[in-house]
């Protein structure tokens, strides 16, 4: 009877490493392993998981996505077990088979899958299993069209919710749930036609909220200038954005701020003020923060799911 290593009822966690901003708008997946597993020592574990790593990245997949909608996760399925007799000692021989399964973790559907047989031999049913997970190849031709076809696969799917994500942002705008609304609009990868188009709405998104947090920054500027902390009430005033109801107050904050700092210092500042004016690099920083906003966001989500509900 085969013996299913990775299909067990057992509750285990995953912990999802966020990504930085320079993932935003790239397609990422996280990878799902189980804490722990009986039959597979955590060093398998773990080198399972690098396989599969490297497997996504080497098809320009970020393995670790800084959203979790997307998730590949391994089934490990042993066949046949036997000693091998002879030499100068006794060795194990595995029969097994790697099932690798892309789930929409959203509608819980799988987006993609494949199975890839493998063998190892070793003294212990351990050290047999790191050797068949070992002889997993990363540029094999049908593991590359297994993630090419997720691929695919997840375009198409925001594709066909392009008008969906953009509708549940404007709910969330009205609740002032920004972030979420920001977190929403910058899962979508560069490759979706409409990727345009939610990131203006994103800027959107953006300039509500900072209309909204503005008059909470104006207050703290004006407390760090009180204590003669010039260079934080800087650091605050910059953070406001030209669109918002208070920026004229906070321009005005700022000339006086960057007037009493050092000489380098307030040529930053000088050069910081004369970027307002330029529409290009404005709409390049309000994207870059709009994408910092999204990343916190996620950040905040609880990092865990259980790994039995995601293979059912």
């Amino acid at each position: 009877m085969k013996n299913i290593v990775l299909l067990i009822i057992l509750l285990f966690n995953f912990k999802i490493a966020h990504s930085q901003t320079d993932e935003i708008g790239k397609i990422t997946i996280s990878t799902i392993m189980p804490d722990n597993v009986d039959g597979l020592s955590k060093s398998n574990l773990s080198k399972l998981e690098t396989k599969i790593t490297q497997i996504l990245t080497s098809n320009g997949i970020g393995s670790i996505g800084y959203n979790n909608n997307f998730a590949v996760y391994p089934v490990i399925e042993i066949y046949e077990t036997k000693p091998i007799e002879g030499g100068m000692e006794n060795l194990l021989l595995i029969n097994c088979q790697l099932n690798l399964f892309l789930k929409n973790l959203n509608n819980n559907l799988i987006f993609a899958s494949i199975d890839k047989p493998l063998s190892g031999i070793g003294r212990d049913k351990q050290s047999a299993l790191s050797n068949a997970i070992s002889k997993i190849k990363v540029n094999d031709t049908d593991l590359q069209a297994f993630v090419q076809n997720g691929k695919t696969k997840i375009i198409g799917y925001y594709e066909a919710n392009c008008q969906d994500l953009i509708n549940e942002s404007e709910i969330c705008l009205k609740k002032q749930e920004f972030e979420k609304a920001l977190g929403l609009l910058m899962a979508v990868p560069a490759e979706v036609s409409c990727y345009k188009k939610l990131q203006e709405k994103s800027i959107d998104v953006y300039k509500a909220y900072q209309n909204q947090k503005c008059i909470t920054q104006l207050q703290e500027a004006k407390a760090q200038l009180a204590l003669n902390n010039y260079s934080g009430a800087l650091n605050i005033l910059g953070q406001i954005d030209p669109s918002t109801s208070c920026f004229k107050e906070s321009q005005s904050l700022m000339t006086s701020a960057a007037n009493k700092v050092a000489a380098e210092e307030k040529k930053q500042w000088d050069e910081k003020m004369k970027s307002y004016n330029d529409n290009i690099t404005l709409e390049k920083q309000r994207i870059e923060a709009a994408k910092e906003i999204a990343v916190a966001y996620y950040r905040s989500k609880p990092a865990t799911i259980n790994y039995s509900t995601i293979i059912k």
